[in-house]
């Protein structure tokens, strides 16, 4: 048997080596665990930078037109029709346009915009029309010009003129916000160039919107807007055919006719 005078060293020597050991477990635990949740914390910034890169609408591929606008004073204009959905709740924008921005002759925009939520409300036509106009070179800042009766009711008008890639136009923009079917018809209609825009224009521009595809509710709303129609104070129906006038030409004739005033397709 060892003296006991010897054994205290050897002791001492044994738990500093263990302790050694054990604080060395704890260092490569915690090198470990830091490992673990750096990891996470990389794949959640690389998901918000995603997140953050994806805008807040999307163009749909192959748009299902739900309305109608025939326009036989842009005939020779370049027509589209686009759809945009908002990814977080599903909103959607119907938008109807003629010619380009930058380009020589008018240009026309018919926003229909479907919020997602019914408890969203709309601001004044000022505001809207200035949200919309952001990208361009606005020369004249938008101001209140009064108003227009069409067959969905009063219109609030805006002026502004805009000069996209040093060409500057008039325009005269609309918005009009609905509360029973929460939705909102906004746009704008710009001349050629400094010429001031007929507002009988604008108010045809109403007047020549129809629903093609559509819920109940939307459809029985256009259905008692249909019976205001002024028809452009006339009832010639080659410039503004009425449904029942439209449905009493043949469907070859009817697709002519809707090409025609519509304005020309893009070729894509």
């Amino acid at each position: 048997m060892r003296p006991a005078t010897y054994s205290i060293p050897d002791d001492i020597r044994a738990t500093f080596v263990r302790l050694l050991a054990y604080m060395g477990g704890l260092v490569a635990l915690a090198v470990a665990a830091a490992s673990f949740f750096a990891a996470p914390a990389d794949i959640v910034a690389a998901l918000g930078s995603a997140s953050a890169q994806r805008p807040a609408w999307s163009t749909v591929e192959r748009p299902y037109p739900a309305f109608e606008l025939l326009m036989p004073e842009l005939i020779g204009s370049t027509y589209n029709y686009a759809i945009q959905r908002r990814s977080r709740d599903g909103a959607r924008k119907d938008m109807l346009s003629w010619g380009e921005p930058a380009d020589a002759g008018p240009y026309v925009m018919v926003e229909i915009y479907r919020p997602a939520a019914a408890s969203d409300r709309f601001i004044d036509a000022s505001s809207e029309i200035a949200t919309r106009i952001v990208d361009y070179a606005v020369t004249d800042d938008v101001k209140p010009d009064g108003q227009i009766d069409s067959k969905f009711g009063p219109v609030q008008l805006v002026d502004f003129a805009v000069a996209p890639q040093g060409h500057e136009r008039r325009c005269l923009g609309f918005a009009r916000p609905f509360n029973q079917t929460t939705m909102q018809i906004a746009g704008w209609y710009c001349s050629a160039g400094h010429e001031v825009v007929d507002r009988a224009m604008v108010a045809c521009l109403l007047d020549r919107l129809t629903l093609v595809n559509g819920e109940a509710k939307l459809a029985e709303m256009f259905a008692r807007a249909e019976v205001k129609r002024t028809f452009c104070g006339q009832r010639n129906p080659i410039l503004a055919a009425t449904p029942e006038r439209e449905e009493s030409i043949a469907p070859q004739q009817t697709s002519k006719l809707r090409s025609a005033l519509r304005g020309r397709m893009p070729s894509h």
